[in-house]
């Protein structure tokens, strides 16, 4: 299991994934306003809350599911089929957290806010995660063929 490249590529994905809950997407307003996943911070005293938590609520479990996803997939080394559907699938909804980050959420904060938002480390992640779904998806790939070539001679 730990011998297998893409167990690297899919732990890599996991922690890339995770770490976009501690480090904020992108900035507001001259640096005013912070977007996280989970919250919209804002920086100024006595301002009103731009959104409330329950509205970032389904891009915080998307996030929860695309930092889950890769780790389960992990353990199901013996299941090489199932490896690559799930793998398909963290991938998709990888896209699907990228879209929703990019043209939903920043959308929506920046017709609220009236400026142009400037991205942060946080931003980055979801890609850098995506990258490590694709190789570890190759990886899957090579082994499915390696076991194929080995049945074909016997």
């Amino acid at each position: 299991m730990i011998q297998r490249i893409q167990t690297v590529f899919l732990f890599l994905a996991a922690v890339a994934s995770g770490l976009i809950f501690f480090f904020p997407l992108a900035w507001f307003n001259d640096f005013t306003v912070q977007f996280f996943v989970t919250h919209v911070q804002d920086f100024v005293p006595g301002s009103e809350l731009i959104f409330s938590e329950f509205s970032l609520l389904p891009l915080a479990i998307l996030s929860a599911i695309v930092t889950v996803l890769p780790l389960l997939i992990i353990f199901m080394y013996k299941n090489l089929n199932g490896q690559l559907r799930l793998i398909r699938l963290s991938i998709l909804f990888n896209l699907t957290l990228i879209g929703l980050v990019f043209f939903y959420y920043v959308e929506q904060i920046k017709l609220v806010t009236g400026s142009e938002p400037a991205y942060d480390f946080g931003i980055f992640l979801p890609l850098i995660a995506l990258v490590f779904l694709f190789l570890a998806l190759r990886g899957v790939r090579k082994d499915f063929k390696l076991i194929r070539s080995a049945d074909r001679l016997r």
